[in-house]
């Protein structure tokens, strides 16, 4: 009684062992969890070497730098495959922002293969930004998936060259100007940063030192930390500083330079203004 025993649990336990086995082998290739869609092991998939389905993309002028995304399949096959793309832009206009291919093969006896995106530089204007979906073209049921589309945002950059960043800019404040301020003695401070002297703020003769850092496309900065000027306010000593609460920017590409400043003394903030500098 007790060998019957130990047998019929020990099929008992073979019998579950198989049909979990059964129930993982239908589900793992399942886009989720308790899905029906199965994902085919020739379903193509956009693959960037990032994380997010949305990137950044500087547009340069020179070298020419083309967006990689990586186009992957999980099973090699006998025979050359053809993928279609299709691209959509609220804005962009292939040939005049972007130029990419409309197909992509990937080998026979390959899994992967790069899909080469260019901006075009000549097609970006002052603070134009576009975006651009590739989606494959023509995947239908199963193969149609979560990683079927990739979106790139587009914008040009330009290399931050001091002898261009320094010289007379036309100031602007609001209605007022314009008149001229100057950015003298660029000195740089690492790879990404300098130092230099903004001349006549606020038009008033008030020249301060300010750092320019540019440490990602994104990110070209102007910070004025606090400093004495020639004047006072309500018996004390007059201030100027960029304002901690709305960056000061500059752009190498426009040759523009956007202040945001203070006036304050050790009591108060006696005056906050923008000043746009141009060239």
């Amino acid at each position: 009684m007790k060998l019957k025993l130990i047998n019929k649990t020990t099929r008992i336990l073979t019998l579950a062992a198989i049909v979990l086995i059964s129930f993982s082998s239908c589900k793992k290739n399942n886009i989720a969890v308790d899905k029906d869609a199965l994902i085919p092991p020739d379903a193509p998939a956009l693959a960037p070497n990032v994380a997010a389905r949305m990137v950044d993309y500087y547009v340069t002028q020179v070298p020419t730098n083309p967006y990689k995304i990586l186009v992957t399949v999980n099973n090699v096959s006998s025979t050359d495959r053809v993928y279609n793309f299709n691209y959509t832009s609220r804005s962009a206009v292939a040939g005049t922002q972007y130029t990419s291919p409309a197909s992509l093969t990937i080998p026979a006896g390959a899994t992967q293969d790069t899909l080469r995106f260019q901006g075009i530089y000549a097609g970006f204007s002052a603070g134009r930004k576009d975006t651009v979906k590739i989606k494959f073209d023509g995947l239908t049921g199963s193969k149609f998936y979560a990683k079927d589309s990739f979106m790139i945002v587009m914008q040009r950059y330009c290399p931050v060259v001091l002898a261009q960043l320094g010289g007379s800019y036309n100031t602007m404040e609001g209605t007022y100007g314009p008149y001229i301020s100057e950015v003298l003695n660029l000195v740089p401070t690492g790879p990404t940063s300098a130092t230099g002297t903004i001349t006549n703020i606020y038009d008033s003769g008030i020249d301060a030192t300010a750092t320019f850092t540019w440490d990602t496309p994104s990110t070209f900065r102007v910070v004025i930390a606090g400093q004495a000027t020639p004047y006072t306010s309500g018996g004390l000593p007059l201030f100027v500083r960029t304002n901690a609460s709305t960056p000061s920017t500059f752009s190498s590409c426009d040759n523009t330079i956007t202040l945001n400043l203070q006036l304050y003394t050790t009591a108060t903030i006696v005056d906050t203004w923008t000043s746009s500098m141009s060239k």
